[in-house]
């Protein structure tokens, strides 16, 4: 009988020892899918931050670009009321002339057109306060001895200045078509010198 309880003891230590052994491979592997599912949990949090910090970067980017194309826009605007304010001023003032100054302006653009033969001016219905007899007299004197100047009864509407015309050969002197081409010439220009420091 002792060999049988020796042999049921032995079989008793084997089967205990074979259990401590399942229990601690069983433990191993817990804690092995517990390392590996703490580092897949670890990455994929990283993933998350690293992911949620772009998309925090693209957003802030996208709203710093957006404030900076509204600014800019904002600084454009600016820009084109001051041109729009400048070129009314100068209109304002080209309006306001001296008689002696408007006759001056007239006798060099007369000068300037070298036109022979009978010519046509028409003044403008703001600057008809200038065409008076005496200073239609000017104008005449000032050209050259091939033109004939007459001065038309007519006016141009809402205009200030005068256009010379020859048959089908009209030139503007109107103060609005004059700063309406300056204006396109000279935006950039005024805008160089207004804002240089920029």
């Amino acid at each position: 009988m002792s060999d049988i309880t020796n042999l049921t003891d032995k079989i008793t230590q084997d089967a205990q020892k074979k259990q401590k052994q399942y229990i601690k491979k069983a433990q191993r592997d817990i804690e092995k899918n517990e390392q590996n599912r703490k580092k897949q949990i670890e990455q994929q949090l990283e993933e998350n931050v690293e992911q949620f910090e772009k998309q925090r970067r693209t957003e802030l980017s996208l709203k710093v670009s957006d404030i900076h194309v509204k600014a800019r826009s904002r600084l454009l605007a600016a820009r084109q009321q001051l041109l729009k304010d400048l070129f009314a001023e100068s209109l304002k003032k080209m309006k306001e002339m001296s008689a002696e100054d408007f006759n001056q302006f007239v006798r060099l653009q007369i000068e300037q057109v070298q036109l022979d033969g009978n010519v046509e001016m028409v003044v403008g219905q703001n600057s008809t306060k200038y065409a008076t007899e005496e200073n239609k007299k000017v104008w005449q004197k000032a050209t050259s001895s091939q033109m004939n100047l007459s001065i038309a009864e007519r006016t141009i509407p809402k205009r200030s200045g005068f256009l010379l015309r020859q048959g089908e050969i009209e030139y503007n002197f109107t103060f609005e078509a004059m700063l309406g081409t300056s204006e396109e010439e000279l935006s950039s220009e005024l805008l160089n010198l207004i804002f240089d420091g920029e």
